[in-house]
């Protein structure tokens, strides 16, 4: 909203632009969690192919050319956009099934499974020729809640003096320097 208010435009630029940057940090993020090697790739992957996306739907947003938007919107996004957001949610169940203790494991399942039947409900509402855009956008910032245990969890094992040891997925005492 600050940056429509201040360039009169660009507003979803903007916001794709951050979920670029969200999107790119949570893939380099996602080797720091205990998962089988198919979900760590299956993470890497989508959250990867989820910043490639929004940065087509802002480049879009600055662009007002035609043919990016139908690409970026129509051939890549929505569709493609749903199959990845699955995909992450898939991961999130896996991290929190293989390496999740204690109250961040509870609020990653609440966060997870609201996410998940947000998804679910986005993928019957086609069956009636309806859509979650149309018939209850405000549903979709469910989608923001396993961040909400993402941060949760960062947070965790920061005060337990952990870090990880980066391409390993594996995590090991903070060494003081």
């Amino acid at each position: 909203m600050l940056f429509q208010g201040l360039a009169g435009r660009g507003g979803e630029a903007a916001i794709h632009f951050s979920f670029v940057l969200g999107s790119g940090l949570l893939c380099s993020a996602i080797s720091d969690f205990r998962t089988p090697i198919w979900a760590t790739w299956l993470g890497r992957l989508t959250t990867g192919l989820l910043a490639v996306i929004f940065a087509l739907q802002g480049v879009s947003e600055l662009t007002r050319n035609d043919l990016l938007t139908r690409v970026a919107y129509q051939g890549m996004g929505q569709h493609l956009e749903g199959w990845l957001v699955a995909g992450f949610l898939l991961w999130c169940v896996m991290a929190l099934l293989a390496d999740r203790r204690g109250k961040t494991r509870i609020l990653g399942l609440i966060a997870v499974s609201l996410a998940a039947a947000v998804r679910a409900y986005a993928l019957v509402l086609p069956l009636n020729s309806e859509s979650l855009e149309t018939t209850a956008p405000a549903l979709k910032l469910f989608y923001l809640m396993p961040f909400v245990w993402l941060l949760a969890e960062s947070r965790r094992k920061s005060s337990l003096g952990i870090e990880p040891v980066l391409g390993t997925g594996a995590v090991a005492p903070r060494q003081d320097r």
